[in-house]
């Protein structure tokens, strides 16, 4: 039988329970085997707001996913030099497994902007696009091409919030799984 695998892209600066309770989701209602924690090398639509190494984000994704065991840390962006485009990774990742059905989490402001990513319509034929429906997002794209839109409980965290709360020392310290908080303590990363 094919695996059947969700990926999951993203700087991941930090990773937080958003991130996993999204990941969760799309795994239980798609019933999938297996979900790829793809942080990105250089994220082409994206300007890095923090001073992390990809050696720290690659650490606190690899932490997160030692505690679930239906989540595996994926390195092929970070192995790779130059802009990590997304239609490079999953042509990647089909010739490495050829026989596995792939399926692409998106987050409801992402699918907003799919009209922006190189080759899209290439990556269409090889994925599944899962879009995660998000408050204040429309989750609509003018693109000829089919995306599975999921429900999934409201949490708007985000990176950029759980860094403005690092900084100024006001952290809900239940945003973050424990594991990704520990390693951010003992780094000082984000302060």
């Amino acid at each position: 039988m094919n695996k059947r695998i969700g990926i999951l892209g993203g700087t991941f600066d930090p990773p937080h329970i958003g991130h996993a309770i999204l990941a969760e989701e799309a795994r239980i209602n798609l019933g999938l085997d297996l979900i790829w924690w793809i942080p990105n090398r250089i994220p082409p639509h994206k300007k890095k707001m923090s001073q992390t190494t990809n050696t720290d984000r690659w650490e606190m994704v690899r932490r997160l996913c030692q505690g679930h065991p239906n989540f595996e840390l994926n390195t092929i962006e970070l192995e790779r030099e130059g802009p990590s485009y997304t239609v490079d990774t999953i042509k990647k990742l089909k010739h490495n497994h050829p026989e596995t059905s792939l399926f692409f989490i998106l987050g409801g402001d992402s699918i907003d902007t799919l009209a922006e990513w190189k080759n899209i319509e290439e990556i269409s034929e090889m994925v599944t696009f899962v879009g995660m429906k998000r408050p204040g997002y429309q989750a609509k794209t003018e693109l000829d091409i089919m995306i599975h839109l999921l429900d999934s409980p409201k949490i708007n965290v985000s990176s950029t919030l759980i860094r403005e709360k690092i900084k100024t020392r006001t952290l809900n310290s239940f945003l973050l799984p424990k594991e990704v908080a520990s390693y951010i303590k003992e780094r000082h990363l984000y302060e």
